[in-house]
């Protein structure tokens, strides 16, 4: 029946976005949910599609309402404009609960098992991973690429988390590949190991490729196509058990590496906002760093590394706990810049260990880059100018500051201003009448 119901599911979504997407060719007009709804209708009733009348239709109008949402997110630029969905992509559906009656068993607090009773499904076994509080609103069953079934449950009037009070002011966190994270409180630097999920299982990856790769060409030689070449499009290639069984393999791994690689963004992320008030973390450009840096190992590492879900998990996270994320810009020279005299290296390179030329002290690149994330940090939430650490519009700037690049007090004599240089133009060949080049000022 969940089979049934995902590719039915699958059906109506690609049905309702074809619709939308040949009325706005024909004549620009944008159909909402509701008349597709009503279209739905007559599609059930038809002889061709009668089949969907056998499904319960809950799960048809949640797909609706879903393509509802991604086009509001498409017109309001959220979001890329709705694709259709392939056969053997990941597969869910929604069941709203009704409200008159108890359709999810809670289990007791001890039970590891809940109970839900879903139109079409009957009785399904839940095993809990918390406790089931407040006023459950929807049930999703979704499986994954490895044939994994999980069950996501909605609620609404949850009890708030209660903030727990950090044991540290502020802290500043660089990112990277060898090491998830480097933060700094003050006082000491920590140290959060990356997990590597995928380079852990790569060899075991690369045997199951290769072995798939040799029984898709086989193949396509049975079924009279050139294995050198691209399949046909519109060509289903007929799966043998041990090709499937070669693509669960596949998916397995695949599935156990973004488990290993969410288990550590979840504790070290988890470990870092119960611990701070203040973080401060450096926007960084990941898919332009995985694009165009390095080596193919190297760009593999920092997909592997996943550091744009570290800053997303930070941010919802903070929420819940009431702490506060400073973002620093990207261009801020975290790693050149001394932590200690405040000089900006201009020809440090990628090397890992650099003694700053101004004051002759030693710096690990990655820590000294997160306490200067961190003064960054409580500059800007304090709103104080980089030049001169005082608040914008403050008069007490004195001789240091004028030195450090700000402007004078009211009342001091400001500098001599040096005469612009005035350097003779580029004189530039021009083609005379006759054929001839000649200089001309230009």
């Amino acid at each position: 029946m969940l089979a049934r119901l995902y590719g039915a599911t699958r059906f109506v979504w690609n049905w309702a976005l074809a619709r939308r997407s040949a009325a706005y060719k024909q004549d620009g007009a944008k159909l909402n949910w509701i008349s597709l709804s009503r279209d739905f209708t007559a599609l059930r009733h038809a002889p061709e599609t009668a089949w969907l009348a056998e499904l319960p239709r809950e799960p048809f109008a949640q797909a609706l309402r879903d393509q509802e949402r991604a086009f509001s997110n498409f017109f309001a630029k959220r979001a890329k404009y709705p694709r259709f969905r392939r056969r053997g992509g990941h597969a869910a559906v929604r069941f709203t609960l009704d409200q008159r009656r108890e359709q999810v068993e809670r289990g007791a607090s001890g039970d590891r098992w809940a109970f839900a009773d879903l139109p079409g499904l009957g009785r399904v076994k839940l095993r809990r991973t918390e406790i089931l509080v407040g006023r459950l609103r929807s049930v999703t069953i979704s499986r994954d690429g490895a044939g994994r079934y999980f069950a996501s449950i909605t609620a609404d009037g949850v009890p708030a988390r209660i903030a727990q009070s950090a044991t540290v002011d502020a802290m500043g966190v660089d990112r990277g590949v060898r090491d998830l994270l480097v933060i700094h409180d003050g006082t000491k630097a920590t140290r959060v190991p990356a997990a590597k999920a995928l380079a852990s299982k790569l060899h075991r990856l690369r045997r199951y490729q290769r072995r798939q790769t040799r029984q898709l060409r086989e193949q396509m030689r049975a079924q009279g196509l050139d294995p050198t070449k691209p399949c046909p499009k519109g060509v289903r290639l007929v799966e043998s058990i041990r090709r499937r069984r070669t693509r669960t393999h596949i998916a397995r791994l695949h599935a156990g590496v973004a488990d290993l690689r969410r288990d550590g963004l979840h504790r070290a992320t988890t470990e870092l906002v119960r611990s701070a008030q203040v973080i401060a973390i450096e926007t960084l450009r990941v898919k332009a760093m995985a694009r165009g840096m390095g080596r193919r190992a190297f760009r593999r590492s920092v997909a592997d590394a996943a550091m744009g879900e570290v800053g997303r998990q930070l941010e919802y996270k903070a929420a819940w706990f009431g702490r506060v994320v400073v973002k620093v810009d990207a261009l801020f020279p975290s790693s050149k810049t001394c932590s200690a005299c405040g000089h900006v290296h201009r020809g440090l390179k990628l090397e890992k260990h650099w003694v700053c030329p101004h004051c002759s002290a030693a710096h690990d690149r990655d820590v000294n880059a997160a306490i200067n994330l961190r003064n960054e940090g409580l500059r800007i939430l304090a709103g104080l100018s980089p030049a001169t650490g005082e608040r914008p519009g403050s008069e007490a700037r004195g001789a240091d500051a004028c030195a450090a690049g700000g402007s004078p007090p009211a009342g001091q004599p400001t500098a001599a201003k040096r005469e612009p240089v005035l350097k003779p133009r580029k004189r530039r060949p021009v083609r005379a009448a006759s054929g001839t080049r000649q200089a001309q000022a230009g």
